[in-house]
């Protein structure tokens, strides 16, 4: 593995903490700060704990519990259940999925979009993959959006990961030496507003990170780090996740296609129990206009089933 670093060790990450607590450490404080709250009615409470239960009976579950977030190799779990897991009703090492488990992967409205997120990313990605191209992702989290492309053909080209987690830099390596891509590969460890690479890419992705950002000046400055990446030409294949109805009124959202059992009980977990840090949600409309005020154009919006997820192409010009 080729890795370079390019910010100082030990900087927070923006998706997840990465405690070591024990599990029942995790479950007991969680439980006992959910007996705290005054406005909390006995109900209420037995649904939470309960659900914290379920979550204690998986690796998933547990890794949610004790980090308040996913990872690149959790991202990648739920992405690839859909392949895989949904077929089969087990994970990848053939453990059986809990039934909760099952029923987060395969109904949570959020968890959803992300896989059909993860497919429209392929698809377009796809489009790119010519000779000598230069393919970047960031955060790259185990790269399987680039490393699994069909490179049939193609004699010269080269994939770029950037990630500020370690352990995701260690597994996407990994599946770039299955793959046979190690040569093809480099790795940096560094931050997405600290990136240094000015006209290197002809397509960079990025999924992730907007979304733990609610200051709009430092996600303008993020996407302008993306524009200067690029060679003129190029590409950004973001994303963004939509506000739900009972934050904009105006949402982006389509009810019609949610599981509202899901939903509720997405809510419960992610904002009640776990506390999310989805701070930076932005209509599609919005980041289309972020986009363009950085100097992208020919912007182009692929919805998910539910409108959650959008994946957002944006070309810098010639």
């Amino acid at each position: 593995m080729t890795l370079k670093s390019q910010n100082e060790p030990h900087v927070k990450l923006l998706s997840h903490s990465s405690e070591n607590e024990d599990i029942n450490h995790t479950v007991a404080r969680l439980k006992s700060k959910i007996g705290q709250s005054p406005s909390t009615n006995s109900a209420i409470i037995e649904e939470q704990v309960n659900l914290i239960d379920q979550l204690a009976e998986f690796p998933l579950g547990i890794f949610l519990l004790q980090n308040r977030g996913t990872d690149g190799f959790w991202t990648d779990y739920m992405i690839q259940h859909q392949y895989e897991g949904r077929q089969s009703g087990c994970d990848p090492d053939g453990r059986k999925l809990t039934e909760f488990e099952k029923f987060l992967l395969d109904n949570f409205p959020l968890v959803v979009a992300t896989q059909q997120r993860a497919v429209h990313f392929k698809s377009i990605i796809q489009q790119y993959v010519a000779e000598g191209s230069v393919l970047a992702s960031l955060p790259c989290g185990l790269m399987r959006d680039l490393i699994n492309l069909d490179f049939s053909g193609i004699e010269n080209f080269k994939l770029v990961g950037i990630d500020l987690d370690q352990r995701s830099l260690e597994l996407a390596a990994r599946l770039a030496a299955d793959s046979g891509l190690t040569q093809r590969v480099t790795f940096f460890q560094g931050d997405a507003w600290e990136q240094p690479f000015p006209e290197q890419f002809n397509l960079l992705t990025s999924n992730g990170l907007n979304v733990y950002e609610p200051n709009d000046q430092r996600v303008l400055h993020l996407y302008q780090n993306f524009y200067q990446s690029l060679f003129p030409g190029g590409a950004l294949v973001t994303s963004t996740i939509t506000p739900p109805p009972d934050v904009e009124p105006n949402s982006d959202w389509d009810i019609s296609h949610i599981n509202t059992d899901a939903l509720r009980l997405q809510r419960i977990l992610f904002s009640d129990v776990l506390q999310f840090n989805f701070a930076g949600l932005r209509s599609a409309s919005k980041t289309e206009k972020q986009l363009k005020a950085v100097g992208f154009d020919q912007i182009e919006i692929i919805w998910d089933e539910c409108r959650i997820f959008p994946t957002i192409v944006a070309r810098k010009p010639h």
